[in-house]
């Protein structure tokens, strides 16, 4: 039984190692917090969804036809684009770390974004992206 225990301890500590490589190859990584704020901003406002989760993370989530369908719902409950934006939250957090909430709004049509993202001083990096049209669902991330 003792063997089986350590096969299994060797493969879980190989998995966990190999996690944390492939999350970083997946993360946004920007030159800064201004150039991350100005990419969301700019495709969240144009309601350009595909381009928005394959940069912000979803290219590893979701299948191109999950991404079109994605697309197709926030066009039918957003037929405008979002004219402003506002940081609704924002909390800074240790060594670098720091989540967001933000609202888009076109007359009062809204859509919210969080993102939990690491300044690590020579660049940002977008660790966790979501958005929503319901403004608990995200307010409760903090």
């Amino acid at each position: 039984m003792r063997p089986v225990f350590k096969l299994f301890a060797y493969a879980l500590s190989g998995l966990l190692l190999a996690v944390p490589a492939a999350a970083q190859e997946q993360d946004a990584i920007f030159a800064d917090y201004n150039a991350m704020r100005s990419e969301m901003d700019r495709l969240i406002q144009r309601r350009n969804i595909q381009d928005l989760m394959l940069r912000f993370g979803g290219a590893d989530e979701m299948t191109i036809q999950q991404l079109d369908n994605l697309d197709a719902q926030v066009d039918r409950l957003y037929p405008d684009d979002f004219q402003n934006v506002a940081v609704i939250r924002r909390v800074t957090l240790e060594n670098g770390f720091s989540q967001e909430l933000l609202a888009y709004w076109t007359g009062y049509s809204y859509l919210y974004a969080y993102v939990f993202y690491h300044d690590r001083g020579d660049e940002v990096i977008s660790i966790n992206f979501r958005f929503n049209s319901d403004f608990a669902t995200l307010s409760g991330l903090f």
